[in-house]
Order: C-alpha cells, then structure tokens, then sequence
C-alpha cells in the first residue's frame, strides 16, 4: 500500500472517528457515523456505480436489510450475527489491501448492537450515485461565505487590526497571549526578505532605524510594495502552485518550452500592478476569450492575456514527443488536479474514475467540471506544443520583412553574378598557364557538371586540382574580387538584420466552432464514454439544487464562453471556496503555515483550519478591497501578529508547541531561490534586469545542474526544466518536476550543510563577498564605540628592504635605511639603475645585487614574538667575473651570527638557536667585497619561530616578498564590515575575538602553505562562515 494513501485514509478515518467522538453520548448514526465508513471501502462496489456487485446495495440501512445475493447484511441490534461485520473482521471484505480499520469496524459494530439509528426517515427513493447529504454539506468549507463579527478580547493593547482579534481571542482561551513587538532592525529585515526575497540595504535600515514618526512602519510597507522585486517575489510563491516549468516534461527529452516566460512575466507584472485577484484569475482562465477575433496585430496587453492562458499547460504533456490519446488525455486531467487544487482547494482528480471516496465530489461533477476545460485542450483534436503558438507579427512587421526580403534578393542576384565573373576570371588565368593544346579539353572538363563527365574528363579534373577555383579560394587569385565581394556581403547581412524577427506567444485557446461532447468515462477509461453532460461547477459549491450550470456554447462570443463564465462566477465574491482557498495561500507565505495547513486540500483529507472565523474574514476582506493582494498584505502584515517576536517561552511550547495559535511569529528558513539571490546581494554582484527568455543553466562534471557564476541575475529568471533542477536550489526544497507544488516542505538536512561548506556556488559567492569587502573597505572604517582587536599578522608585515653600512669594528650595522622606489619588482634607489645616490643596491623576491660599502642591500626580518629562530638558506653568485659577494646574517640582539664568501658558486647559509624577542631584527646583508662589478646575486631563506609552547611559525623570504602594502582596512576592520553587511548589525566585541581568533588561525595556516594571498583566503573564509550562519539563512 503506498505511503501517500496510508496517510489519506488515516486522516479521514481520524476525522471521522473525531465526528463520532463529539456525540459520544449518544449510538452512532447511519448519516453521520456509518456512511463515511462506507463511502471510503465499500460504496464503489455496493451502490456508488451503475453496476451493483453481488446485488449488494450499501447506500441505505433498508438496502443493506435487504441484503444481496449471499443474504441480508446486518441484523440490527446483532452485529456478530451481520455478515457486514463478518466479512469485514475476516479481512475479505474490501478486497485489496485496502482493509477497514479496526477503530472503524467498531463503530459499525455500535451502531448494530443500537438497532442501526437513522438520523431521519430515508427516502423512497434514491437515484443512481452517491448523492450528496445534509452531513457532507455541513462541512464547514462548503457553507457559504460571510464575513464574521470580530470578536470581543481582554488584552485590546495588543490589537492593531480586526486579524490580531481573532488571534487573541484563541490564544486567551488557552491563557496565552502574543509576544512583543520585535524590535524595528529584526522588522524591517523579516518585512523585506517577506515582500521582496531580498534583504535590505544598510541605508534602508538605517532610515527605518531613524524615522521615529508612527507612520515609518507604514511607510517601509508602501516603499517594499512598490519595488518591482516584489513581483519577482509573490510570483516565484504562485508559480509553484500551477507547477511552472519551461520545459514540456516528455520523457524521451524534456523538449523546452520556448515561450513559457511570457507567463512568468506576466504574473511578475500583474503582482506588481496590483492587478485584481479577480482579474488575474479571470484572464488565467480565459484571456484568449477576452480578445476579439481574428488576431491580427496583437497588442501588448492582449498578447499578455494569450500568455496568461498558460496557466491551464502548465502541467507536463508529453504530446511534443508522442501524441496518443493516452498522453492527451492524462495532459488534460493533470490540468483539471491542477486547476481544482489550486482555485478550489480540492483533490477534484479523485472524482476521475469514481465518485471521491471522502469529499461529495461525485464522478459526473468531475467531468462537469472538465468540460469546462475541454473545448481548449480537446483530446479528440489535441494540439501538441507547438501547434499552440500565435504570431506576433502584426501587418507593419510583415510588410518590413516583404521589402527587406525583396531588397536582400536583389543584393543577393547582384553578389551572386559578380562573384561568378570572378571565379571565372581566376579560372580563365589559371587556364592560360596550360599548355595551349591542353586549354579546351581542360575548359571542357571543368565546365561539365560534375554527375555528366566523362571517365577521361573525370580524370582530368582530378589531376589539375589547381583550376578547381571556387569561391572559397578566390582570395588566393584575386584578392581585390574577394575584399569587393566581402563588403557585399556585409552589406546584405547588414540588410538581412533589418528583418523584423518573428516572435510567438503559446497559448490555451478555442477554435470556433469547434464543440466537443464531454462524456463520462465509465471507471476512468477514456476508451469508454457514456453518458454526456454540460459544463458547470461542483454541486457542493452552491447551495442544494443551485449548482452553476452553463450552456454547451455562447450565441455571443466566437467561443463557448465557458471558462470565461466560470471565472467571473468563482471570482464574483459569492463562491465559498475560491476566496478561502485563495487567501490562505497568502496566510500561509506571511508565517509559514496557511491558516488550513494543506493549502491544496480542504476537503475531508485536508486539516482542519485553526483560526476559520478569520480566514472567513480575509476572504471577505479581500473582496471587498477590490480584489488588491497589495492590500492584503498591508492589512495583515500591520498587525500585532506579524509584527511581535519570534521569542519562545516554556508556557507557550507547553500549551502550543506548534505554534498553530500564533503566539510568536515563527522562525523560518530562507527559501531556496530567496538564498540565492540574498547571496548576490550580499556579495554585490545582483543584476536587477527584470524579464526575457529564461537564462540557460549548465551541468558540472558530476552531472549537477548549476547557474553559471557569471549571471547574477535573480533565480526567478533562470530556465526551469522538469528533467533538470538546479542542484542548489533541489537541496533546499524547491519543487522539482511535480505536476504542482501547493506547499514547499522546509527541511534540515545533512547535504544542505554540505552545500553550504562545499558547493562551486558557495565557494564563488564567498570569493565574490570577501573581494567586495576588502575593495570597498576604507582604512578609516571605524569598528563599532569602544570595542578593540588584536590583529592577525601578515606574513609580508614581517619583511622590510633597505641598505646600510657594516661596522667592521663592533660587527653590526651601523645603520639602517629603507630603499625608497618600488619598479614593480624591486626595491631600489631610484627609477634608473645605476641610482646617482645608491648605486646598483637593489633586492628582488630571490636576491638582487650589491651597492657600494655604504649601500649593502639588506632584507630585514621583524620577531612579531620571543622564541628561536631555525634559518634555511643558500647563497649564490653566478658570474665568474668580479671578486664575489659576501653575506652575513646579523642579530640585533647578539650581532654577527654567520657570513660567508660567494665567488661563482652556491653555499648553503643555515642557522639556528638565533633568540629573538618580541621587535627584535634578523638582517640579512649582503656587501660588495671590494667593488660591484658582477654582484647580481641570489639568496633566499626560510626562518622558523619557535616559541615557548612549542607553537611554530614560518616565513620564506622569496614568497613573502611585496611592494609598497595597500594603505586599506586591516583584517579586523574587513572581519566588522563584512558582519555588518550580512547581518545588518554591527559587529559586538565577543564575535570580533572570535573572529580574529579565526583569522590569525587562518593566515597562519595559508602562510605556512605557501598561499599567494593568506589575508585574502582567510577572509573568503570567514565570509563562507557568515554567509553559512543561521542568522543569514533564518529570518525571525
């Protein structure tokens, strides 16, 4: 038995074991108690079709005294005696693995022993079917819609809107209340991420942080409304629920859809003109029957209501590689699951093979309800993908391609001729080098087409490949003909560019005249039609004997008008299910829950709602505004309930530990696409261009789909294949290749942590934010009042370049100066060599050359702590010319430790048990002997620090070696901005410890490593941490 059914029989059964429950003091009854119990193992066989099984009829208590044809079955007030029970408890009946819980066999048994009570006379007779009764119309998403009083709360401080009312009120019934308001900085960032996906910039929150009026919260509302990411955001939360996809999701492969991103561009636009829900479903529905025929010189606003017909081809159709009727048929009940979830909050599929085992949805309103449908997506005259584009060109276009087709002809005959001239002017002077008794039988040849030659001219033309001219080899004959025909045809693809591109739009859309009969398929089987019916909605949604029905066709359109007659009928304000369900969505992205927490399902499978009165009173609301989403959102997210704190407290998680009563706002994870592009933000590199074609994803060498690095754009805008999610976004639960997605799960996972640490993405946007923080950092940033770091050294700090002159006598320097000029790889006197001042003294990353007695190069090594210093070295002078160089390595604190005399050769220059404090030096000086000539020199060294806890540290004189160090922000001053800047807090002084901690740790490891920049990479370390953190990727 699969697991998806398990839970929707054990979650019908516990609704109605809770039915039985409420009246416990009184025997089960047959309406309330015993027909669901029936309805969901039983009636299919015994009563729900034409066809009775063993004569056996469930419906009514007199049918199953009646009995069929093994005998009555039930004895009333006998239940061991009824066969029901028997064959039930024996597990024969149902058959299938499907069986009758034992909970509910129990109530049956009940009911039996209680004579088998009926709550009213049963009728004398009954039609065929399940009809619908007075206890499934009592439920309470089927009754009609009205709009609630607000209740009446004690804790009225806290009541901002009529919403934060009905909050209090549950809550003060269980001795809670709401929290606080957050505080404004977690405020502005949860209403931010909330409308937007995107977080706020430092400037936004410091205006939020400083506007002390009353209006500043309404004001930072209408200013995030208003953003045009804000439809980039709420389509993103709509697009899941008709399951967008821009690919067909055909197996064989996935053919694209090429202009699915007009629909997702039209539902950004519509979101961000705050165009009524009404209207927005409405042209969803039937946009194509809102446009006058024919379609000719489409405008924009009418190619925008064909685009928004593709909400009813969201689903897969797998015709684009095999159109059978199987495939058109399951395309067009995929639509029908889609549209009923979506609009309706109903599993309206259920209903496609029998009557819905749990909810009153009989089988014949399923096809009532598909014939609405059925005149645009017709599987007796099905059209694959691509016969459901219309053209874009209008009148104008196709007469700017007639005359720019005809005047590329043109051009094109004239190129033509003159380069056939040519190529026979080049063959004619190549022919004229032959032989002159050659010459004719060769023209022959050459002039005969290829397929009429003879054997003899075949060969002749193989042996003289050279007057086989074409026009690809011209320029080798003529290169004037060539550079002339080059430019014409420059000039004609320049013409040819004039040409108006035809563009397409798909679209759902009927043809007139074209009428197809809608018919019950007996058990499912399109292979087996009976009985006709007419369009109309589901009998539940309308008062009993009021059900909407519509005519076969409308005398006034040039279409039936069917769907165009439902849409306004479901979005008049009057239908009960439509608003509940619709508004319920928005609930549910606002605190991550809907007020029904299956936002697809309403029906008996579906949960119950926790605040009902008030989603009544959303839907009502929403109606009466005029269908504005905008001002739903403000209404809602004005209220106590969003604005307070998301702090826990042990009174609360004791008595609602679900937080289904709202009692705090709720923590929530970013979600997939959100993360993304608040990465780009973060790292500085979002690009902001809005709409086009869907941007191509590509594959790693594992098979990964990824977004290339260089395009920033938000994730909205990439392509969206069934075949193919993107990697990042699949491992934080975006939807990937269902038929639709009402709600996203939100899980914690391991590989999401593997993400996070080792994904290419992840690795990129560090390195993107750590560059952008060390470029954008002044060095006057300030850390925040009173706070200090110790910072993490640079292996380059350690290392200074200068000159000097050694004191024989006392066997030390006796001075010190700087080399004043950086060439770009070394330090020496000046910008010339010789310097007038300092000679030839200059030093390079692996050695340099002498100066004068005065000016011995010297590279100078700075302890940052006590300890022993261990040195690696070695020496060497190349040129056999001059008297050599000679070395020395000299202490400040003991002077002279070792020197050496290099004349053409290598010598090694090691030392150890060197001790140093904290600022002593290491300098390593080199002097000419006696006089410069051929002192170019190398020597390089590596010194390791050891200190008293055995901790060691190293430098190499070569890979340290640097020009003049950037005068910008140290790594203290980048660790605080980058906190602020994912955080939008300032940095506090037990992190900025931690952090530095973390860095010193860091530069020392890439130090040791040998790493081209350690400052750098340990900043793109400490960046992947923040950008990895709860408090980036949760919002409170």
């Amino acid at each position: 038995m699969k697991p998806t059914y398990l839970l929707a029989v054990s979650t019908a059964l516990a609704f109605f074991a809770g039915s039985f429950s409420a009246h416990a003091a009184e025997p089960p009854q047959f309406e309330r108690d015993v027909r669901p119990i029936l309805k969901a193992f039983c009636l299919d066989c015994h009563g729900g079709n034409e066809k009775v099984s063993a004569k056996l009829d469930l419906r009514l208590k007199r049918f199953m005294l009646q009995g069929g044809e093994s005998g009555e079955a039930i004895v009333p007030g006998k239940p061991a005696e009824s066969l029901l029970i028997e064959r039930m408890k024996s597990g024969e009946m149902p058959p299938g693995e499907k069986k009758v819980p034992a909970s509910q066999i129990a109530i049956l048994e009940q009911w039996i022993a209680a004579g088998a009570p009926t709550l009213r006379p049963e009728p004398e007779k009954l039609p065929p079917g399940l009809d619908i009764t007075p206890e499934e119309r009592a439920y309470w998403f089927y009754q009609p819609l009205s709009r609630p009083a607000v209740p009446q709360v004690k804790q009225s401080q806290r009541v901002r809107t009529p919403i934060d009312a009905f909050i209090q009120a549950k809550l003060e019934a269980q001795s809670l209340s709401m929290n606080d308001d957050a505080d404004k900085r977690t405020l502005i960032r949860r209403a931010t991420l909330d409308l937007t996906g995107l977080p706020p910039t430092e400037a936004e929150v410091a205006a939020f942080l400083a506007d002390t009026s009353e209006q500043a919260y309404d004001r930072l509302l209408d200013r995030l409304l208003a953003s045009p990411a804000y439809g980039e955001r709420w389509a993103r939360h709509w697009l899941d629920v008709v399951g967008y996809a821009d690919s067909e999701g055909d197996a064989t492969n996935d053919t694209p859809r090429d202009e699915a991103w007009r629909y997702r561009d039209y539902v950004i636009r519509a979101m961000n003109a705050d165009k009524p829900i009404a209207q927005f479903i409405i042209e969803q529905m039937a946009g194509d029957e809102l446009i006058p025929r024919p379609w000719n010189n489409l405008t924009p606003s009418q190619v925008e209501l064909l685009a928004a017909t593709n909400f009813l081809r969201m689903v897969p159709d797998t015709t684009a590689s095999r159109n059978g009727p199987a495939e058109s048929q399951q395309t067009v009940a995929d639509a029908v699951k889609v549209v009923g979830s979506t609009l309706l909050g109903l599993s309206v599929g259920c209903a496609q093979c029998h009557d819905h085992r749990y909810d009153p949805i009989p089988q014949s309103d399923y096809f009532r309800f598909r014939a609405l449908l059925e005149p645009a997506l017709n599987p007796a005259n099905w059209r694959v993908p691509s016969q459901r584009r219309v053209s874009l060109f209008t009148d104008a276009d196709r007469a700017k391609a007639a005359a720019v087709d005809a005047e590329v002809n043109k051009m094109t005959a004239e190129y033509s001729a003159k380069e056939a001239k040519a190529v026979r002017a080049a063959f004619e002077k190549v022919l004229a080098t032959f032989p002159a008794d050659q010459q004719p039988n060769l023209k022959a040849a050459f002039d005969t087409p290829a397929d009429k030659r003879t054997p003899e001219q075949k060969q002749m033309v193989a042996s003289n490949p050279k007057l086989n001219v074409t026009p690809g080899v011209l320029y080798q004959f003529d290169p004037p003909a060539r550079k002339e025909l080059d430019d014409m045809m420059a000039k004609i693809n320049q013409k040819r560019a004039e040409r108006p591109v035809e563009q397409f739009v798909s679209a759902v859309f009927e043809h007139p005249g074209e009428i197809p009969p809608t018919k019950i398929f007996h058990r499912g089987d399109y292979r087996d039609p009976r009985s006709e019916v007419l369009p109309g909605d589901l009998t539940i949604a309308a008062p009993d004997g009021k059900r909407l029905e519509l005519p076969k066709d409308d005398a006034v359109l040039p279409t039936t008008g069917r769907r165009l007659a439902y849409a306004k009928y479901l979005t008049s304000g009057n239908h009960p299910l439509f608003g509940r369900v619709f508004v319920n969505r928005i609930w549910l992205h606002h605190f991550g829950r809907g007020i029904v927490d299956t936002p697809g399902e309403f029906g008996i499978l579906g949960q119950r709602p926790s605040h009902p009165e008030l989603l009544d009173w959303l839907a009502t609301e929403l109606a009466q505004n005029g269908w504005s989403l905008k001002k739903l959102h403000k209404t809602i997210m004005q209220s106590s309930v969003y604005r307070q704190s998301s702090a826990r407290s042990p009174q609360k998680d004791a008595a609602d530990g679900g937080n289904a009563l709202l009692g705090r706002y709720p923590v929530r994870r970013l979600e997939a696409e959100t993360l993304r592009d608040c990465l780009l933000v973060v790292t500085g590199r979002l690009d902001s261009t809005q709409f086009g074609p869907p941007l191509p994803v590509m594959e790693d060498t594992v098979g990964q789909v990824l977004t290339p690095d260089q395009q920033p754009r938000r994730t909205i805008y990439f392509q969206q294949r069934r075949s193919k999610p993107i990697a990042f976004l699949t491992t934080f639960d975006a939807p990937s290749g269902e038929l639709n997605c009402d709600r996203r799960i939100s899980s914690t996972a391991a590989p999401q942590a593997l993400m996070l640490m080792n994904s290419d993405f992840m690795l990129q946007q560090a390195s993107h934010f750590a560059t952008r923080v060390r470029k954008e950092t002044p060095a006057t940033f300030a850390l925040p009042a009173n706070l200090v770091a110790t910072l993490p050294r640079s292996a380059s700090d350690a290392w200074q370049y200068g000159y000097g002159e050694w004191d024989a006598a006392n066997k030390r320097l006796s001075k010190f100066t700087p080399l004043p000029h950086w060439s770009g790889s070394t330090w020496q006197g000046g910008p010339q060599l010789p310097d007038a001042a300092h000679g030839w003294a200059m030093l390079h990353a692996s050695g340099g050359h002498s100066g004068d007695a005065q000016h011995s190069p010297i590279r100078r090594w700075v302890a940052p702590t006590a300890g022993v210093v261990t040195i690696r070295g070695k020496l060497h002078h190349p040129s056999p010319a001059g008297d050599g160089v000679r070395g020395r390595i000299v202490s400040s604190r003991s002077g002279l430790h070792s020197e050496w005399h290099v004349k053409t050769r290598s010598e090694a220059t090691d030392a150890s048990q060197i001790t140093v404090q904290p600022g002593d030096t290491i300098d390593f000086v080199l002097d000419c002997v006696g006089d410069v000539t051929s002192d170019s020199f190398d020597w390089t060294v590596q010194l390791t620090l050891t200190d008293a806890k055995n901790a060691s540290e190293s430098w190499d004189s070569r890979t340290d070696f640097r020009g003049p160090q950037a005068t910008g922000a140290n790594l203290a001053q980048l660790a605080a901005r980058a906190w602020q800047i994912v955080y939008q807090r300032p940095i506090r002084q037990a992190e900025l410890d931690l952090v530095v901690d973390f860095l010193g740790k860091q530069v020392r490891t890439y130090r040791a490593a040998k790493h081209a920049d350690p400052e750098l990479a340990a900043l793109t370390n400490l960046c992947q941490q923040l950008l990895a953190s709860n408090e980036f990727l949760y919002v409170d």
